[in-house]
Parts: structure tokens; sequence; C-alpha cells
């Protein structure tokens, strides 16, 4: 069967394009990169600026940052020292022990069990019982350990005049909560380099003024100055120390720098038992700050570079690629050229940062926990009895909070990077109140069994 024709005709070829049309063209060849705009280049960062110091030179200034530290602990850490109260009592005429007995009543102990002990403020009048005073002639110290003369034996700080040594301490712990405030704010405002060498000049002038005092007044007032300088200048150098760390460095060289304040510490001991005079341990630790004035030298210790980025500072970035011009030719130096303009350099108020909820968070978590840690360190630093109802030798207890800051520091260098921040920092808060409440125990149940003690006893003796 064959199938019909169809009505359509078939479609013809189709005819080819004439030959005066153009042919179609030919995709041009892209032009040069020359031509072309150069991609924007990106900001300098703190890495980048920090290493265009060189390695070498950015270890020097670490070393520098730290060193001042040991000197800063005689100032920082001597508060126990000055205000060391020894055991003391009513000056008497003719020779000792004989007229000890006769001459001082015999007071009942403030603790239960404490049987009590020769009056260390009154005294009997004209030798006689029928009366006791005051002491009229002064005291005399049984000094055993400890500076020979700090401000307690040097002041007669005791009895009536012993309110003056807390005052002394308060006053201490508000000029560091002053440094830090006033002289922080100052280091983000005018600079690390600047606060440092105010602070430094400001330590040299406060301790001076404080080894010549001639009245607790005096002395109280200028301790609290020189606590604030003292303060400031350890809170400036930690910040440029950071600053001038790769992230990675940064916990060996904060734990490195409070190994260097707890050998200050150390080296504090071993000067208070050589001077014994609260004047010359004062003036050791003051006295070589004025050396680190010598940071103002231009060249000597520079200002910091991620301080001098953030605060746009453009005009001095270009110290830091003079050194890639003498001698450095890196492509990662080339960074250091492109200079931020104004609308996109980071700028971040206070008010921005309270409204910014994960580092108000931060803050109010790592403020509350630095709290209770001062607080609880500056509480059992004046803790002068133990468990027993005795006073304790002052060089152990000295050396053993001494050596226990210093295996913290070795703790924490060898668990921060392994265990993290938040793990450590919850063991660290979770041992300080377990170690708190084992110790509060332990005295409450010594309380409590001298009060048994005395309950029973009579009533076995009637037995017997």
């Amino acid at each position: 069967m064959t199938s019909p024709e169809s009505p359509l005709p078939s479609p013809s070829p189709c005819p080819p394009p004439p030959s005066s049309l153009p042919s179609s063209p030919t995709p041009s060849s892209p032009t040069p990169s020359s031509s072309l705009p150069h991609p924007p280049s990106l900001p300098p960062t703190g890495e980048v600026m920090v290493l265009a110091l060189g390695r070498k030179k950015q270890r020097m200034l670490i070393g520098l940052s730290i060193l001042p530290n040991l000197f800063l602990a005689f100032l920082l850490s001597s508060d126990s020292l000055l205000t060391l109260t020894s055991p003391h009592h009513c000056r008497l005429p003719g020779p000792l022990p004989a007229v000890l007995n006769a001459s001082l009543p015999w007071e009942k102990g403030d603790r239960v069990g404490d049987s009590g002990g020769l009056s260390q403020c009154k005294q009997f009048i004209n030798g006689t019982q029928s009366g006791v005073e005051n002491c009229e002639a002064g005291w005399d110290y049984n000094v055993t350990e400890g500076l020979r003369i700090n401000i307690v034996t040097e002041w007669d700080l005791v009895c009536g005049q012993y309110w003056l040594v807390p005052v002394e301490e308060v006053s201490f712990i508000l000029g560091v909560l002053t440094g830090c405030l006033g002289l922080g704010f100052a280091a983000d405002r005018l600079g690390r380099l600047k606060t440092l060498l105010t602070s430094l000049t400001l330590s040299v002038v406060f301790g001076v003024l404080v080894c010549v005092s001639t009245a607790p007044p005096f002395f109280i007032v200028m301790r609290f100055c020189l606590a604030a300088a003292s303060a400031g200048v350890y809170l400036t150098l930690y910040i440029t120390r950071l600053e001038l760390c790769d992230p990675s460095l940064r916990l060996l060289v904060t734990m490195v720098a409070g190994l260097t304040t707890v050998a200050g510490e150390l080296l504090l001991l071993g000067f208070a038992l050589g001077y014994q005079s609260w004047r010359g341990l004062l003036g050791t630790g003051a006295a070589p700050l004025s050396l680190f004035l010598t940071y103002g030298i231009p060249g000597v210790f520079p200002e910091s570079p991620r301080w001098l980025l953030l605060s746009e500072r453009s005009a001095d970035l270009n110290s830091f690629s003079e050194r890639r011009d003498r001698g450095r030719d890196d492509e990662s130096f080339t960074e250091l050229d492109s200079e931020l303009s104004p609308s996109t350099r980071p700028h971040l108020s206070f008010p921005e940062l309270v409204h910014s909820r994960n580092i108000w968070k931060n803050i109010c978590v790592l403020g509350f926990t630095s709290f209770i840690s001062h607080g609880i360190s500056h509480c059992y630093s004046s803790f002068r009895g133990d468990v027993r109802g005795t006073a304790p030798s002052f060089y152990w207890t000295y050396l053993l909070s001494v050596c226990a800051g210093g295996g913290a520091w070795l703790l924490l260098w060898a668990t921060v990077n392994r265990c993290g921040r938040r793990g450590i920092l919850l063991l660290a808060m979770t041992m300080t109140g377990l170690a708190s409440l084992i110790l509060l125990g332990l005295m409450e149940c010594k309380l409590a069994f001298k009060v048994e003690s005395l309950v029973t006893t009579p009533i076995f003796g009637l037995v017997n």
C-alpha cells in the first residue's frame, strides 16, 4: 500500500546569506588588567602590624613589658609586712620580766577556750592593783617576724590607734581600684605609652613621698596615690603585653609575667629580712621604676600598634612600615600601605558596648568572678589565726600563699589550652568556694569542740 501524496509541496532549502551582510563579530580579547581599577586593599590588621616589628624586636618589647613586674610586687604586695602587728605591752620602768606580772593586769581571751594573758593596752596605776589605766609611756614590741620597724611599731598603731591600720588597708585597695579605672581609661584615650610614662612618674614621686612620711594621715593619703599609680603601671603593661603578642603566645607570655610577679614577692621577703625597715623596703620598690622612664626615649618602647590601628592614628602607622622598607620585602607587609578611610574604621562607643548583649554578659560574668576572687584573697591575706586558734608563723603563711600563686600560674599554663577557658574558670571558682566552706566549717567545729569541752570537764570532775 502506497501513502497518498502530500498536498503541501516539499520545503525548499534555505538560501545562503547574501555576501553583503557582515559576518558575526568575533569576541574581542579582554582589556588589559592595567585599565581596570585595582580592587580595594585590605586594611592592616593587628597581627600584620606586630609582625612588622620583627620577631626579635617583638620578643625584646615583651621582655621589657615583663621586667617592671619584679619591682611592682614590692609596692603592691608589701601591705602585709607594713601592717603586721607584733605582741606588745606597755613600756615599763625597771628590768623585765620582773615587773610584768606586778604592773600589767590579766585579761581574759575574746574567744571561747582562750585563757587570756597579760594586757597589751592597760597597766596598773603606779604599780598598784588599785586600778588600771592606759599606757602612758608608749609600748614595747616583741618583734620576731617581719619588719622590725613598720608603721605599727613606729607610730604605735595599737590599742586606741589600731583603727588606722584597717583604714590604711582599705585606702590601699581603693587606690588600686581608682588607678585601674582612671589610668585604664586614660590608656584607651591617650595611648599606652603616654599612660605608662605618666604612671611610672607618679609611682616614683608618690613612692618618695611615702618613704618620707612623718605621720599616719599623710602616709595613708600618699599610700592611696601610690597604689593608684602602681595599678596604672601594672594594667598598662598588661594590656600592652597582650597587644604585642600573637594570639598563640598570649597565654605563655601572661604566665611568664605572673611568675615574674611571684619572684618579686619572694624577693620582697628577702629584702624585708635584710632592711628591717619599711622605708627602705618601699624605696627599693619605687627607685628602680625611675629606670623604666627610659621607655619614653624614641625607638626604645614604641606605642602599641593595635592601639594605633584602632585609634585612627594613620600618621603614626608609617613607623611600622620603615622596617619593611629597610630590609624585609614580604608581600604580607604591603597591607601596611593601605589606609582605612574614616568611614570604615572600627569605632565602638560605651553605649554601644553596654547594649551589646553578648559582650555585656561576658563583662558581668568575668567582673563577678574577679570580685569574688579578689575579695577572698584580701580577706584571707590578713587572717591571723589557724584552725587551732593560735597565730601561725608569718613567714610560713606568706611563703605558702606566694608559692600557691606560682603553682596556680603553672596549672593554668598546663590546662587552659587543653580544657578551655570556661572549664578552668568554673573549676577554679568551685575550688575557691569549697576551700572557703571547708575553712569556715573547721573553724565552727573548733569552736563547738571547745564549748563542749568546757561544759563536760566540770561534770567529769564531779563524778570522779
